[in-house]
C-alpha cells in the first residue's frame, strides 16, 4: 500500500506493509520525478502539475530550499 502526503506543495509518497497486524515503512517519503533534463528534473507538483528543479551531479534536487539525494526521489 502507498500513502501520499502534500509536502510544501510537492506530491510524496512512501510505501507502507502490513503483516500479521504490524505495519512497517518500508521506504521513506519520496518526490516523483517526471522526467530528467541535463542539469534539471521535473518533479511532480500535489496538483498534478510540474515544475523544473536543479538537480546536481550527486543527483541530488534542490526542492524548497534545500538539497535532496536520490533516497528522497523515484522516477
Amino acid at each position: 500500500m502507498y500513502e501520499t502526503r502534500e509536502f510544501k506543495g510537492y506530491f510524496q509518497s512512501r510505501e507502507v506493509v502490513e503483516v500479521d497486524g504490524v505495519v512497517s515503512i518500508v521506504n521513506d517519503w519520496r518526490f516523483y520525478l517526471c522526467g530528467f533534463a541535463a542539469d534539471s528534473a521535473r518533479i511532480l507538483l500535489y496538483d498534478k502539475t510540474t515544475e523544473q528543479v536543479p538537480i546536481d551531479a550527486d543527483n541530488r534536487i534542490f526542492v524548497a530550499g534545500k538539497w535532496f539525494s536520490q533516497s528522497h526521489w523515484d522516477h
